[in-house]
């Protein structure tokens, strides 16, 4: 079993965020897809969605404020060659994607012309307005680097549970609030 915890800071942050990105693909699905266009469901949707955004990267920040401050236990000796290098790769893409991922959707705002609102309080206009072309593009890749971001962090739950379940080595309380 592995002793060595996360930081407190960052098992907090880390379950935060699990749960708000888990409402974003949640909310992102049922806004673009469920519920109807012009509606206002999808404006409440929408803005709820964007500034659901802003909290997240404001959360990343501080997550990787608190991991350059405490160094995150070293992975267990056992894990080995390839096993590890993708337990490092896809530690650093749940950084990089989720700021992406963010800055795609505040693209796609801005080039269509709207301010990024953060619960009503309006955010500094990042990219300037373009018009649909860009808004369109940058939709896109909003959403397929959200699925790709999906994607890890399911790859991400199932090592964890593989780790504990097959491999032996609970890395997942590592990262619990509980007890020891």
């Amino acid at each position: 079993m592995t002793e060595e915890r996360y930081h407190l800071s960052a098992r907090l942050i880390h379950w935060i965020m699990a749960a708000g990105f888990v409402f974003m693909w949640g909310c992102g699905y049922a806004m673009t897809t469920l519920v109807e266009d012009d509606s206002p469901l999808e404006e409440f949707l929408f803005d709820l969605h964007i500034s659901v955004g802003v909290t997240l990267l404001a959360l990343l920040a501080l997550r990787i404020t608190a991991r350059l401050i405490h160094r995150p236990p070293p992975l267990p000796s056992s894990i080995r060659g390839m096993e590890r290098t993708a337990a490092h790769l896809g530690h650093a893409a749940l950084y990089a994607l989720p700021a992406l991922v963010i800055a795609a959707g505040w693209a796609e705002t801005n080039f269509g012309g709207h301010a990024v609102q953060w619960f009503g309080i309006e955010m500094p206009t990042v990219f300037p307005e373009t018009g649909e072309i860009l808004q369109d593009l940058s939709e896109d890749v909003h959403m397929w680097l959200a699925y790709g971001m999906l994607a890890v962090a399911v790859g991400h739950v199932a090592a964890a549970f593989k780790h504990r379940w097959i491999d032996g080595h609970d890395v997942i309380r590592r990262m619990t609030l509980g007890g020891r």
